[in-house]
């Protein structure tokens, strides 16, 4: 795998900056798709690759130490899972991509003559929809974590 650079042209420059810009931000939320998509499906595999194994080395009657160390391996993609819950990134991440790319296909599916200012807001309108539906639901989501739960009491 190879990582790439990622420029951010000035879209300001383009011929159509509004479309230069959700563009941009297409490209964006594609990247935090696809990322976000293999660290969930690498979490997921290794917490389960992990934990059966730790009951194959027990069964197997492995050294302890060995045992151990697959069992902490288990512990640690759930960790992970927990800490940086790639899913619904993920499902997030998808979500505004399909928004912006639809609000992308109604504008360029116009002749370029009828994209006046209207379908140009119509455009602006979608992107900072996006954006803001993004901030808000990771706005949600970190006060969820930052809620602590009240322990439960029994009568």
């Amino acid at each position: 795998m190879r990582r790439r650079a990622h420029t951010d042209q000035d879209w300001t420059s383009h011929p159509d900056p509004l479309l230069a810009l959700a563009r941009k931000e297409l490209a964006f939320y594609s990247r935090q798709r696809d990322r976000s998509r293999r660290e969930h499906y690498a979490t997921e595999i290794g917490a389960l690759a992990a934990t059966s194994s730790t009951v194959v080395a027990a069964g197997l009657h492995a050294p302890a130490w060995l045992t151990a160390l697959i069992a902490g391996g288990a512990v640690f993609c759930t960790g992970m899972r927990q800490l940086f819950n790639p899913a619904p990134r993920w499902v997030l991440a998808s979500q505004s991509h399909e928004s912006l790319r639809r609000a992308v296909d109604r504008y360029l599916l116009l002749p370029e003559a009828e994209r006046d200012a209207a379908a140009r807001a119509v455009l602006q309108a979608a992107i900072e929809e996006v954006g803001s539906n993004e901030l808000r639901e990771w706005a949600d989501t970190q006060s969820q974590r930052m809620t602590p739960t009240a322990p439960a009491t029994g009568a």
